[in-house]
C-alpha cells in the first residue's frame, strides 16, 4: 500500500507563515525519518525544508536533526490536512460539533499518563541515559472533577506516571463583568485578526507569555496566562489551569479560570478562536461553541495540580518536551 505524500510546495509554503523556534531554546534532537512520518512528507521533502532555512544541526551518522515545535508547526501551516498535527486538531475538536448538552454531561474516562521518553528515531537502548519522568496529577478540588478510581493523589508531582479512571461534569454558564467581556476581547481579537499567530511554541518560551505575545506568537498557554494576567490587573480573582483535552489520546491543553459571583468559570481564548476560524485548521466553524468557551467548563477537560499552567511533564526535573505527551492516552470508560 502506498502512502500519499505531501506535495512539495506545501510544506515549503508553510516556512512563511509560523515563527521558528529561536535559536538558543531549541532541541534539535528529531531525525529526517520521525519527521516525515509526522509531516506525511518523503524523507527529501524534510530535506529540502533544510536546505530552505528551517532551523536544523547536521548530525554526522544521523543527518539533518530539527526541533519537534518546529516540524508541528510546517505541519499546522500546510494545509494539506493529513499531516500529524492537522489530524490530531481536527480529531480533538470534534467533538465541538456534537450536540450541546453532550459538552456538559457527566462522562467517565480511562486516562493512562506515561510520556515518552524517546524521540526522532532514537531506540531508547542506544541512549547514555533515559530521563526520570515526572507528572501532574489531576486536581480532584477542581469543580466537575471525580476520581473513580482507586487510590488517591495527594502530591502535585508523580513519579512516571499513573492511571486513573475520572468522572468530569461540564456547566453551561457564561459571564457578565464587563471587566472580563473587555480582557476576553482582547485577547481572542489579537488571534482572530492574525496579529498575533496561533502556534506551537516551546515551553522555555511559554515561561515568558509576554514575551512571546510580544513577539506575535501564542499558544493555549501563552494565551491563558496573558488572559488571567489581565484581569487579575482589571481586581479580578483568575488563573491560568492547565491539564488534558482528552479524546481517544490526551493533549496538553490550558485555558483560564475566573472568579465570577462565587463561581469558577472557565475561559478558553483558543477554542474560541479555533471555533471562530474553523475551516481555516479543518475544524468545523461553530460560533455556538466559541460563544460557550466565554464561561462554560467542558467534560473533555482535565485539570491538573499546577498554580499557573506550569508544564505537566517534566525529564530530570526540567520540563520535557513537546513529543512526551504521546505517552499520554485517554478513553471513554467502557462499561460507563
Amino acid at each position: 500500500m502506498t502512502v500519499e505524500t505531501a506535495a512539495p510546495d506545501a510544506l515549503l509554503g508553510a516556512l512563511g507563515r509560523f515563527t521558528a523556534v529561536p535559536r538558543h531554546i531549541g532541541r534539535y534532537d528529531t531525525d529526517v525519518k520521525t519527521a516525515a512520518q509526522a509531516l506525511r512528507a518523503h524523507p527529501a521533502q524534510v530535506v529540502g525544508l533544510a536546505d530552505e532555512g528551517l532551523p536544523h544541526l547536521v548530525d554526522p551518522e544521523r543527518g539533518p536533526l530539527f526541533d519537534y515545535d518546529d516540524l508541528m508547526n510546517v505541519g499546522m501551516f500546510c494545509g494539506t490536512g493529513q499531516t500529524v498535527p492537522e489530524l490530531g486538531l481536527r480529531f480533538l475538536m470534534r467533538f465541538a460539533a456534537s450536540p450541546r448538552a453532550s459538552w456538559y454531561a457527566p462522562r467517565e474516562w480511562e486516562i493512562g499518563v506515561h510520556p515518552s521518553r524517546t524521540a526522532g528515531g532514537v531506540p531508547a537502548g542506544a541512549l547514555a541515559h533515559l530521563p526520570d519522568v515526572s507528572v501532574r496529577v489531576p486536581d480532584l478540588s477542581a469543580p466537575g472533577v471525580e476520581l473513580l478510581s482507586p487510590g488517591s493523589f495527594d502530591d502535585p508531582l508523580r513519579a512516571s506516571g499513573y492511571e486513573a479512571t475520572i468522572r468530569l461534569t461540564g456547566a453551561d454558564q457564561t459571564v457578565r463583568d464587563p471587566r472580563i467581556h473587555a480582557a476576553w476581547n482582547e485577547v481572542v481579537d489579537e488571534l482572530a485578526s492574525h496579529r498575533v499567530t496561533y502556534q506551537t511554541v516551546p515551553e522555555a518560551l511559554r515561561a515568558d507569555h509576554h514575551r512571546a505575545w510580544e513577539l506575535g506568537i501564542a499558544d493555549c498557554v501563552v494565551a491563558s496566562r496573558l488572559l488571567a494576567d489581565r484581569l487579575r490587573a482589571a481586581g479580578l480573582e483568575a488563573t491560568a489551569r492547565r491539564g488534558y483535552l482528552l479524546g481517544l489520546f490526551g493533549s496538553d491543553h490550558a485555558w483560564c479560570d475566573v472568579v465570577e459571583d462565587g463561581a469558577h468559570k472557565s475561559l478558553d481564548p483558543v477554542f474560541a478562536f479555533v471555533a471562530t476560524v474553523g475551516d481555516e485548521r479543518g475544524v468545523a466553524r461553530s460560533p455556538e461553541f466559541a460563544a460557550a468557551c466565554f464561561g462554560s467548563r467542558f467534560n473533555r477537560l482535565l485539570p491538573c495540580r499546577t498554580d499557573s499552567a506550569q508544564p505537566l511533564v517534566y525529564f530530570d526535573g526540567e520540563p520535557a518536551p513537546y513529543w512526551a505527551m504521546v505517552g499520554v492516552g485517554a478513553r471513554p470508560r467502557r462499561d460507563s
